[in-house]
């Protein structure tokens, strides 16, 4: 949170008129969107600590700046999903300058609409309460979308908040009267609440835990136009679609054929359905015939459709997983990111790994192609848990269900905080011997001490290394240690060498390297040391890149052999 609560030369009061309110943004720095955000939330609070009764002149100083600011929420916002992955720190304090602007809003019209409510006959007033419910909703999708970036869920009574703000406006008749903020131009695009109110149920779908922040951004910014198209009916158009109870304390929920009560809602979420559908196929046809710089993008886009159509469409097939799922309860030890699984593991010896053994080398011992995959005892599902409780002693991490390709995993206690999507990590089963090292592919923060998340498998071989990057050799600086020109070695850095074939699903059956992504380029070389021989590697083709890591196939330049 921002030192907004201490005082300063601007702690006053400029929210009282549009035109004070407009006078005192031009003093504002033009340039610096976090210093003008904080001083807004200065004005906020000084509103609050002024104690001035709210009018309808401080609720046209209030629309003028919320108008007025639509530029720096766009932008940083921009600026946080460009950093979330790749720097956390500024991605957080900007996540955090969103969130406060839009809990400062929210406050503000939540206070003139309290106000305007308890002056129901006044004719200054009545104007203003649709926009007032309208906006309020807004920035509950605001709030909404800032904690789906983070895979967070809303709280029962959050929920029951924006229910009850919705209800109050049916009620008074008002829910689909259109809106615009005076200052917002001539060309402002007017919105009812019961849209916003339809937006803000529908972000929350979008929580699946397998888009990054930038995906989900541009997947809300779709979902914002398309779903202006829905209603709330009384009564269902359909035996499929959603329900909202308007007087409960969840989100949207899928129809089964049982849901009745005066107080459900149904939405037909067909039309949004089919726009996805034409949203795709028109994406596929430019992917088609534009191969240019556009095309990835087409491409990215077209995959963040296909993970956002099942979480909207009015029916979904009951079972998506490629693989039969078994459901356990096994305790486990997690190691996250490439660095942390380097130093679990490093102590192992590279026989271990080594399904024949024969003291080959790990690096030399799987052929290209037509390698048998090792099979992996398969635990007796009843017997788990006591066996398992017997072997770690303070389980926080826990295997919930598992496949031959992935596990769901989950922590309490706020261990798991530090998951992220597309997270490196290794997984060791308390019923199982070895570890496995997997991806994140799916998250759910289910409160501030609970995350789940579901795990692909890349690895069950594997083998932590040290890797030098390649110098060339210098004739005055060259000596030889064991067999190693220590010339051609530079800086050190870890990674992690897959065996083939990796992957339980589409196995590779090419060696491959995971390495830190600062240090992976297309063909450069690094030298890597066994215990026997010293290797020179070419990095190749990516498998998969992340801000953090690299899985690139790799081709074996040269071998020596190290001197005794």
């Amino acid at each position: 949170m921002f030192e907004f609560l201490t005082s300063s030369k601007d702690a006053t009061d400029p929210l009282v008129s549009a035109k004070s309110v407009s006078a005192w943004l031009r003093q504002l720095p033009a340039l610096d969107v976090i210093g003008r955000q904080q001083h807004v939330m200065r004005a906020f609070d000084g509103m609050r600590l002024s104690r001035k009764p709210v009018d309808p002149a401080r609720v046209q100083a209030i629309q003028f700046l919320d108008a007025a600011l639509g530029a720096d929420r766009r932008q940083l916002i921009k600026q946080y999903v460009e950093n979330a992955e790749t720097g956390p720190k500024l991605a957080e304090r900007l996540w955090h300058a969103i969130y406060d602007m839009a809990q400062g809003f929210m406050y503000a019209y939540h206070g003139a609409l309290e106000e305007g409510l308890s002056q129901e006959g006044n004719a200054r007033w009545k104007p203003l309460i649709p926009l007032l419910f309208t906006r309020h909703t807004h920035y509950a999708g605001t709030d909404a979308k800032l904690r789906v970036f983070r895979y967070e869920r809303w709280i029962p009574a959050k929920w029951a908040d924006l229910h009850r703000s919705f209800l109050r406006a049916t009620e008074l008749g008002v829910e689909r009267v259109p809106t615009v903020m005076t200052s917002a131009g001539p060309n402002a695009t007017s919105w009812t609440l019961e849209q916003e109110y339809l937006y803000t149920l529908l972000v929350h779908q979008l929580n699946t835990g397998n888009m990054s922040p930038g995906e989900l951004d541009w997947a809300c910014s779709q979902l914002r136009a398309w779903s202006r198209r829905l209603a709330l009916d009384a009564v269902p158009r359909s035996p499929e679609g959603f329900f909202i109870d308007i007087a409960g304390r969840t989100g949207l929920q899928r129809r089964t054929g049982n849901d009745s009560g005066s107080m459900l809602r149904y939405v037909d979420t067909s039309p949004l359905a089919d726009q996805i559908d034409r949203a795709t196929m028109a994406l596929r046809h430019a992917e088609n015939s534009d191969q240019g710089p556009a095309g990835p993008i087409n491409q990215q886009r077209i995959a963040v459709l296909e993970k956002v159509r099942p979480s909207v469409a009015p029916n979904v097939q009951s079972d998506l997983r490629r693989d039969a799922r078994i459901a356990c309860k096994v305790p486990a030890r997690v190691r996250i990111g490439l660095a942390r699984v380097c130093r679990e593991l490093e102590a192992r010896d590279v026989s271990e790994v080594v399904p024949d053994g024969g003291g080959a080398e790990q690096i030399e011992v799987y052929a290209v192609a037509d390698t048998p995959r090792s099979k992996r005892p398969t635990p007796d599902e009843h017997d788990s848990l006591v066996a398992s409780l017997a072997s770690f002693s303070d389980p926080m991490w826990q295997v919930k269900d598992r496949s031959v390709a992935g596990l769901r995993i989950a922590a309490s206690g706020g261990i798991g905080q530090s998951l992220a999507l597309g997270g490196l990590l290794a997984v060791r089963q308390s019923d199982v011997s070895d570890w496995v090292l997997g991806v994140v592919r799916r998250l759910n923060k289910l409160s501030n001490e609970e995350v789940e998340a579901g795990v692909s498998i890349i690895a069950e071989r594997f083998v932590p290394v040290t890797l030098y990057t390649k110098r060339d050799p210098r004739d005055d600086m060259g000596f030889v240690v064991n067999g190693i020109d220590v010339g051609t070695l530079g800086a050190r850095f870890d990674g992690i060498y897959l065996p083939p074939p990796s992957r339980p699903d589409k196995p590779l059956a090419v060696k491959t390297l995971i390495v830190p992504t600062s240090e992976y380029s297309d063909g450069r070389s690094v030298i890597l040391m066994t215990g026997r021989s010293v290797y020179t590697v070419a990095l190749r083709h990516l498998v998969e890149q992340r801000a953090e890591w690299s899985w690139a196939t790799i081709q074996i330049l040269e071998k020596k052999a190290r001197g005794g």
